[in-house]
């Protein structure tokens, strides 16, 4: 047994005639087919030979003595994927055509095209509510440039690249498969000898194009969770772009007030840093305190200040302005709204403590 070759298909699998021609300019140059699928084609090395390939669409699996009659008649079963079969013959043979009337095996392939038509009806379905979706995510949201921050935007419209690629393989397959129905129909054989290079080429770009993206948008998700760290906040110098809550208060009776849940990180002083494509540097910095001797205005129990620091590095540096307002409408007014309705149990420092975007980071 020779060498197998691995080869990515690139082409579409309802393309009978380029696939074809393909096989038989593979097998002038010694790589034989052996098993074929819709991502790669294995090839066995050997000879360089003169032959040609047949594809047939066949919905029931052949019997042993369908094989048989096929190879009195000169072709030898070497392959399948799915409902496509593969026979192969020497050129010089005098093997007869699996078809010769080119409007019955047009008749052959109306179930596969039905079938390509329903499974085009149901994706479409599917694709409006997926776009749907980010619509409404995306146009009705009131801190949208938040979101894109914090949220998994760029994997999002990674996969929206990936799912529209494959609306539209489902599209072109569809009617890949309705001209070539329609053609047989109309009395025109398959054109066995098609020309199949710039097909592979588009296959190609696209291939080179598409599986990266279709890769990025899951591994981001990993990058990010990897990158994700919480820490306590040193009470010395941090070298992190912070106020300090002693900045503020300017009392030597502050204290740090702690709050471990496991023995590792203090949440009430804590650094958290997050990562996104969108703003590779993110860190949220808590820091509380307690001030033995003061009271809370309303005399509702010991003062103890907080202080949160959200601080980003953007990757476009236009987003800063959008980004400001939406970290305003989520942090400063909607707490100034509960403190008065609370009574001054929360403490918000704006704009330097509670976050610090800037248009170069």
């Amino acid at each position: 047994m020779g060498k197998v070759v691995k080869r990515l298909m690139l082409d579409d699998i309802y393309a009978i005639g380029r696939n074809e021609s393909w096989f038989s300019a593979m097998a002038s140059k010694g790589l034989h087919l052996k098993k074929f699928g819709h991502l790669f084609v294995s090839f066995e090395k050997g000879e360089p030979k003169k032959t040609k390939y047949r594809i047939d669409y066949l919905e029931k699996a052949p019997s042993q003595e369908q094989l048989d009659v096929y190879k009195d008649c000169g072709w030898n079963f070497i392959a399948n994927n799915g409902y496509f079969y593969v026979f192969s013959a020497n050129e010089k043979s005098c093997a007869t055509e699996l078809h010769t009337d080119p409007i019955e095996q047009g008749f052959s392939l109306s179930e596969l095209n039905i079938r390509l038509r329903n499974n085009l009806i149901t994706l479409s379905i599917a694709m409006l509510l997926f776009l749907g979706l980010m619509i409404s995510i995306y146009c009705f949201n009131d801190e949208l440039y938040l979101y894109m921050i914090k949220g998994q935007f760029t994997q999002q419209m990674l996969l929206m690249i990936v799912e529209l690629h494959i609306f539209y393989s489902a599209i072109r397959n569809y009617r890949i498969t309705r001209n070539l129905k329609q053609s047989l129909l109309r009395g025109t054989d398959i054109n066995h000898n098609e020309d199949y290079r710039k097909a592979r080429l588009l296959g190609g770009i696209s291939a080179g194009i598409f599986l990266p993206i279709a890769l990025f948008s899951i591994i981001i998700p990993f990058v990010g969770i990897a990158k994700s760290e919480d820490y306590t906040l040193p009470e010395g110098n941090t070298y992190l772009p912070i106020i300090r809550l002693a900045e503020i208060e300017k009392s030597p009776n502050l204290m740090r007030e702690t709050s471990y849940h496991d023995k590792k990180v203090d949440w009430a002083n804590r650094v958290s840093f997050d990562w996104s494509l969108m703003a590779p540097v993110q860190y949220e910095i808590d820091e509380h305190g307690i001030i033995n001797g003061e009271m809370w205005g309303d005399k509702s129990g010991v003062y103890s200040p907080s202080i949160t620091t959200r601080y980003y590095k953007l990757t476009l540096g236009s987003m800063a302005d959008n980004l400001t307002l939406d970290l305003i409408n989520r942090y400063v007014w909607r707490d100034e709204l509960w403190k008065r309705e609370n009574r001054g149990y929360y403490t918000a420092a704006f704009p330097k403590a509670d976050f610090l975007p800037g248009r170069n980071g």
